[in-house]
């Protein structure tokens, strides 16, 4: 598949990347560690390389250039692998190179901005109805905040190189990047713990059959024991430490891929028994059409958490003993944050329903206010014409009688008249003044009406 995506660019690559000369290449490789020269001997004669066509011949071979890059991670010093790699990317300097940056930078910053603002809604909600928290929002609490010193950690990783091939980062990045993988991975645990101890604590508290309580009581120590005996195998799983992300020190280190495949069955059990426990709970209460479907949803999240817990478990097959990490890697991390943060939306969905409940009101006052305000300006404008009309009037009338040749004469009846035109144009601004005083005392009115259906009771 990675070949796949890098050779529609070969021919391109070839047509339009600067050759490097013989005497050139030679130069660029006689300044090559020591102990990685085997390594590359090794890799240009199992791809058939010659030294005329070298560039096309490593720059477009993914196979090869992993070959190269295992061999040199455990038969180089870490500064040895830093000169190697600046070396090879001299010698493919232009060539193209499959990127997977963007996915884990969307991934690490997207799903959990929605879970935050998932959880920061449920503790709203629970504030407005119990004015307190419970152990469910603490243990939800808990784990977004781990979730967010993760998706920080992914970012920095995903900006550092994380989504390319090892051979293709920054050579000063490498063991960073490694460093915070493995810092990724005990934070993993801590979300999952509490994620699932959050769903728990929650059946805890709505179920009071004593036997059900029990059994979550079972199954939260369950979760914790299991967390806590992960956590260990994963922080010491190769000593020394160090050994972990320099592949040049010779460490004693457990079957990783065993620990991870053990965990991950462990916590789709888990997750299975999360979704099963509460039904004959639930099949004792005679709910309501709508309170069955917001049920089916949960359990909806809740299973797709289960799969994608399921296919993290595909990509663990080369997490342990990969010397491209930061390529192999991008998917066991990608469905990783997808379970997480599902796991906590999931259980947050069932302390979000006083909000659900308002929305309906919440967008029948919207709309009242709406039609209250498109009523106002209806009636001023009636009130408006209605007073240019009036001056109109008056005017077309005083006019007519200034140019009669019977009242001609008659100034003082002219006088009367203006006056008259005038008393008639104050009582008719006080006319509006009063239609919009009763206009905005009756929106006033419905306002008030519209946030005590909210608030009232």
């Amino acid at each position: 598949m990675r070949v796949a995506i890098v050779l529609p660019f070969a021919a391109t690559a070839q047509a339009t990347v600067p050759q490097l000369n013989t005497t050139e290449i030679t130069k660029l490789l006689a300044t090559t560690p020591k102990c990685a020269m085997p390594c590359l001997v090794d890799a240009f004669h199992s791809g058939n390389c010659t030294l005329d066509g070298l560039t096309d011949c490593v720059c477009t071979n993914i196979p090869l250039q992993a070959r190269a890059s295992a061999c040199i991670q455990q038969a180089c010093e870490f500064d040895d692998q830093v000169s190697t790699a600046r070396i090879s990317q001299q010698l493919c300097e232009g060539y193209p190179y499959p990127d997977r940056r963007k996915f884990s930078k969307v991934f690490s910053i997207g799903l959990p901005v929605i879970t935050i603002l998932t959880v920061a809604l449920r503790c709203l909600a629970r504030l407005q109805v119990t004015n307190r928290l419970w152990w469910d929002d603490w243990t939800a609490l808990i784990a977004t905040a781990f979730l967010i010193v993760m998706s920080g950690l992914g970012y920095t990783n995903a900006a550092m190189g994380f989504g390319l091939h090892y051979w293709d980062i920054d050579p000063g990045n490498g063991k960073t990047i490694l460093q915070i993988f493995y810092v990724l991975q005990m934070l993993y645990i801590f979300v999952q713990v509490f994620a699932k101890a959050s769903i728990a604590c929650f059946y805890s508290r709505v179920f009071t059959d004593q036997k059900f309580r029990l059994a979550v009581k079972i199954l939260m120590a369950f979760l914790f024991i299991h967390g806590f005996m992960f956590l260990l195998l994963m922080a010491f799983q190769c000593l020394p430490i160090e050994s972990i992300w320099d592949r040049s020190i010779q460490g004693r280190c457990l079957n990783v891929s065993a620990i991870s495949y053990g965990g991950a069955a462990c916590s789709i059990l888990e997750d299975i028994i999360l979704i099963v426990i509460p039904i004959p709970e639930l099949i004792k209460l005679q709910l309501g059409k709508k309170k069955r479907t917001a049920l089916v949803c949960m359990f909806a999240i809740g299973s797709f958490a289960c799969v994608a817990s399921m296919i993290r478990l595909k990509y663990l097959v080369s997490f342990a003993n990969s010397f491209d990490s930061t390529w192999d890697n991008v998917d066991v991390v990608l469905w990783s944050s997808v379970e997480l943060n599902l796991a906590i939306i999931c259980g947050s969905i069932p302390a979000l329903r006083p909000l659900f409940k308002k929305l309906p009101v919440f967008f029948t006052t919207i709309k009242s206010t709406i039609q209250t305000g498109t009523h106002r300006r209806k009636s001023q404008a009636r009130s408006t014409t209605a007073v240019q009309k009036s001056h109109h009037s008056h005017a077309s009338h005083e006019s007519s009688t200034q140019l009669s040749p019977h009242n001609s004469p008659q100034k003082p009846h002219a006088v009367k008249l203006r006056d008259f035109g005038g008393s008639s144009t104050t009582c008719d601004n006080d006319t509006q003044s009063t239609l919009e005083m009763t206009d905005e005392e009756s929106r006033d009115d419905l306002e008030r009406q519209d946030w005590a259906r909210v608030y009232g009771k």
